[in-house]
């Protein structure tokens, strides 16, 4: 299988968190090729196209050999979502999946594998070729973000399921991406117009 090419389209969520939960092709009708992130390479070049990692440290991370480390990531990435999509309903995440987070991100803390920075939230990784400190930064990540971000502009988007923070004016932004399922939406009605004329 082949590298995932990190493109801007894949980081329209507005959150390194949000853009995290969308690797995944599609939330709606997955088929078997469906994830994104497939390789410990996959996930240190999404590490440095998100702007977390430098080329040395997403090298470090695309080392890994742990064989337990894609199955943790694609694990968290779920609760991650199921923590994002129920905000983003406007109902309570699941405890299960919150605790997930909470228990990842502490103990990334407790063995030091995590660092708090002085200047903001966000923590810092001791380590970029410890699978431990990825999981623990990535929950940690989350478990932030599922507090600062604004929940009544957290969206998904009726077409793919892809997660967003609306930052529009007028709180009305209804796609992922405009250039992606609003234009393939845009094609089904006309379609659908089309074949009733």
């Amino acid at each position: 299988m082949s590298d995932t090419v990190w493109t801007p389209e894949h980081f329209i969520g507005g959150h390194p968190a949000i853009d995290f939960t969308n690797t995944v092709f599609t939330r709606h009708m997955p088929d078997d090729d469906n994830d994104l992130l497939n390789s410990p390479r996959d996930v240190g070049n999404w590490f440095q196209f998100a702007g977390l990692a430098t080329e040395g440290q997403a090298d470090a991370i695309s080392g890994i050999l742990d064989p337990f480390f894609m199955k943790c990531v694609q694990e968290l990435r779920e609760a991650s979502f199921s923590v994002f999509d129920a905000l983003a309903a406007d109902n309570p995440p699941a405890p299960d999946a919150l605790g997930v987070l909470f228990d990842k991100a502490a103990k990334g803390f407790s063995t030091h594998r995590l660092r708090p920075r002085r200047t903001y939230a966000a923590s810092e990784i001791a380590h970029f070729d410890d699978p431990k400190a990825i999981i623990a930064f990535l929950a940690a990540m989350s478990v932030e973000a599922s507090i600062v971000l604004p929940r009544q502009r957290l969206r998904a988007c009726p077409r793919c399921g892809w997660l967003f923070v609306d930052t529009s004016r007028g709180g009305r932004r209804r796609w992922c991406s405009m250039q992606t399922c609003g234009n393939r939406e845009k094609a089904s009605r006309h379609r659908v117009r089309v074949d009733f004329t």
